[in-house]
């Protein structure tokens, strides 16, 4: 006992000791006693993130991108289900990188940059992939749209750095999107633009290509959706939200002290219980029902089923921003921005978009203008450079490949612009009758194969032109400066 008194007492005074020391000399005490540990770990682990950023900047180096402009026909009549079964087949690139590929070569998983561009009221869709991805690209447009037209073209964005648009005359207004909830909750999706009575699907992107198709000729907009896809992680974090919503109990084991008190009293009573027959220990109420959902609104169960749901689809980790451009005279924020800016809200539902303030060019109070200049020149950088993790919530937020397709398809048969820029003719088989004719030595006549002859070069002529008069429509010539 009087060991026990002296420890105590050893240790009070040693505590008071240390009370009387300056701070330098307390900071000194611990690192030697075992603080350096701390020390070193945090000097590895930022050794260890200045390597992998290192090697990752070295890696995005050698990435070589292409700029693919995508055309359907104008008789399309896919509806966006065809475009979230490419997102879904394009998803399967997701593959795991051994620990050589992504510390050693700093290898990760590249974003695919979706985009819609009007360049003076002609619009085209582009996609933006490196190189090694380009087959995979492909096949999942043609398995889903085998008329489709994919081309290389330069990138549109070469002409306008953040140092020289202001020396062009143009100026810009930009911003990135972001959501106005959690990212778990859904926005409204295709599906529910199903008109009831004519049981067809009203394209939710025809307002915004409308409005992109009548701005002017020195007036451009960018609209951008870089997407990455991601692991189903967050699929979890989706079941503990419905849980919750729906009130489920959680069945988890506690964790921490309080669970370790609370077991150590358990057995306690469970042991010298028969020493205190008077009291009794409290029991929890237990409630007759799994969850709360029989006391839950019509709007709370969808809320909760539409989570569920979302968490079925495959998940990108994405990003949106938009940059309108105007020269002169000629920029107008009310023709240019706000119209885009309502197109999007026609997709808020449980969740929604909306401007990031802290990055948008809209400025209050810049007397200089030294602060748009600096935003403006900021999210060009990012766009050009088609970075997931520049501007606001680095990883990005979740959409599933039905969000995507909703926002990102390519326009049906019930759009009517005609600035879109889309395949002129429809590839087919050739007729089972069609003659050919023979290899032939030089000096004999060529022998012609099949049940019809083929027709002279006159009647050829006379037949393309006919088909001309008949077949004449007024179409819309793209402007010169295209990078197609």
């Amino acid at each position: 006992m009087n060991t026990v008194f002296e420890y105590l007492s050893y240790a009070v005074n040693y505590l008071n000791n240390l009370g009387n020391k300056d701070p330098l000399s307390l900071m000194w005490f611990f690192f030697v006693n075992g603080g350096w540990i701390f020390f070193v770990w945090v000097i590895i682990w930022g050794l260890h993130q200045f390597w992998l950023k290192a090697r990752s900047l070295k890696y995005v180096k050698s990435l070589k991108w292409v700029c693919l402009a995508i055309d359907v026909p104008k008789n399309n009549e896919q509806s966006p289900k065809a475009v979230e079964q490419i997102f879904n087949q394009i998803s399967g690139y997701l593959s795991g990188l051994n620990w050589w590929e992504k510390w050693w070569k700093g290898m990760f998983v590249p974003a695919f940059s979706f985009e819609i561009v009007s360049i003076g009221g002609y619009v085209q869709f582009v996609i933006r992939v490196t190189k090694n991805f380009r087959d995979l690209l492909e096949a999942a447009v043609y398995a889903q749209y085998p008329d489709a037209e994919i081309s290389e073209i330069e990138d549109y964005t070469a002409d306008f750095t953040p140092d020289n648009f202001k020396e062009k005359g143009w100026n810009l207004w930009g911003t990135q999107f972001e959501m106005t909830a959690d990212e778990l909750f859904p926005i409204r999706t295709y599906p529910l633009f199903e008109h009831m009575i004519a049981q067809k699907i009203i394209d939710p992107l025809s307002a915004m290509l409308e409005m992109m198709a009548k701005i002017g000729p020195n007036e451009q907009l960018w609209f951008q959706i870089v997407a990455r896809p991601t692991n189903d992680d967050w699929k979890k974090d989706a079941t503990k939200m419905v849980k919750k919503l729906i009130g489920v109990k959680s069945k988890e084991k506690q964790e921490g002290i309080d669970a370790h008190v609370d077991k150590t009293l358990d057995k306690l009573y469970t042991t010298f219980g028969f020493m205190f027959p008077l009291h009794q220990p409290e029991k929890e109420e237990e409630n007759k029902f799994p969850s709360n959902m029989l006391y839950m609104s019509k709007g709370e169960i969808e809320t909760a089923n539409s989570i569920e749901i979302k968490s079925t689809k495959p998940g990108y980790k994405t990003k949106m921003r938009m940059i309108y451009w105007g020269k002169g005279d000629d920029f107008s924020r009310p023709r240019g921005v706000s119209p885009f800016v309502g197109a999007l809200k026609q997709f808020s539902w449980m969740n929604g978009f909306k401007p990031v303030s802290k990055i948008s060019t809209k400025v209050d109070f810049d007397f200089t203008g030294k602060k748009t200049y600096k935003r403006q020149r900021k999210i060009l950088n990012w766009y050009k450079f088609r970075s997931l993790p520049g501007g606001a919530k680095e990883d990005g937020y979740l959409l599933n490949t039905e969000e995507l397709a909703s926002l990102y398809h390519f326009p049906t048969i019930e759009v009517f612009t005609t600035a879109i820029k889309s395949s002129q003719s429809r590839k087919v088989a050739a007729p089972m009758g069609v003659p050919w004719e023979l290899p032939t030595e030089e000096g004999e006549e060529k022998k012609q194969v099949g049940p019809h002859v083929l027709a002279s070069s006159e009647e050829k002529e006379e037949t393309k032109e006919e088909k001309e008069e008949k077949t004449h429509s007024v179409k819309v010539a793209p402007p010169t400066n295209l990078p197609m």
